[in-house]
């Protein structure tokens, strides 16, 4: 079944905003208020690339998009679409959780991070994957 593309990247792009944004205004404040202390620059340093390959992503297609320079695709498939919703929508919740359960783990807030990044990693690469050939699969005849 097939449903309309610029639909799709509408709910995409709000996912990874309100995600991203959530997990960002958390670590803000917590930066603000001194949480990391001497740590702060490896706590940024394991939240922006975290976030940042897939938001760039997704940026460039609404942009190349809004200059008609985009790939003009009006449906997709209804399967391939929530694959990368799911897996996007899995991937923001582990990036959300070591920001989130700092206050319960014995772990530092840094080491709990880094731990973060055994599962946060290889799920990484799923998510580019899935998003990369929602956003560049052209529709067949």
């Amino acid at each position: 079944m097939k449903i309309p593309m610029k639909k799709c990247k509408q709910r995409l792009t709000i996912l990874w905003f309100s995600g991203s944004l959530t997990s960002l205004i958390l670590l803000v404040f917590q930066t603000m208020l001194g949480h990391y202390r001497e740590n702060t620059d490896e706590v940024w340093g394991w939240f922006l690339p975290s976030v940042m390959p897939m938001l760039s992503l997704i940026i460039s297609v609404i942009v190349m998009d809004f200059f008609g320079k985009g790939i003009k695709i009006r449906t997709v498939d209804r399967f391939l679409f929530r694959i990368s919703f799911t897996v996007s929508a899995i991937y923001l919740f582990f990036v959300s959780l070591p920001i989130l359960l700092q206050p319960f783990s014995a772990s530092s807030p840094v080491k709990l991070m880094q731990q973060s990044n055994l599962w946060l990693g290889p799920f990484q690469g799923l998510v580019a994957a899935s998003l990369g050939v929602f956003f560049v699969k052209k529709e067949q005849e």
